[in-house]
């Protein structure tokens, strides 16, 4: 003998199946449970402030004090970022990393100006423990 489930018999009343069928009216849509599921999206990074990049450029590159200037818009980004003004942060941020592009090109400009003054002879440098007569041709 099978069980009860196996032969076919339901439990329950005899006629109806443990469902209940759809009903066939056009139009009418049956939807089960939803759920509402709120993905928030992913925390954007805070804003850079390129303290180190100003460091460096008040310290080696401080052409026309440009990096200095980095260096001051750099700890104002960071003091926004720390009070939670990321808009302010971004806005010194940028304006610190402007500062440290325009300090190191000038920087390479004149480093490449002083080499080739030097390549060309117009910049001569002199020993100035050489004896008095002979100390070039100037």
């Amino acid at each position: 003998s099978k069980p009860a489930m196996e032969r076919g018999a339901w439990p329950g009343p005899a006629a109806a199946p443990p469902y209940e069928p759809l009903g066939e009216q056009p139009g009418a849509e049956r939807r089960g449970p939803s759920a509402v599921v709120l993905v928030e999206p992913p925390p954007s990074p805070p804003p850079r402030d390129h303290l180190a990049w100003s460091l460096c450029s008040a310290l080696y590159a401080n052409v026309c004090c440009l990096g200095f200037l980095a260096l001051v818009f750099s700890v104002k980004s960071r003091d926004r970022k720390l009070l939670g003004d990321y808009s302010g942060a971004q806005s010194y941020g940028s304006t610190a990393k402007y500062l440290n592009i325009t300090t190191q090109l000038l920087n390479v400009c004149l480093t490449v100006l002083v080499i080739i003054l030097f390549a060309t002879g117009i910049i001569v440098l002199r020993n100035p423990f050489a004896p008095p007569g002979d100390r070039g041709p100037f």
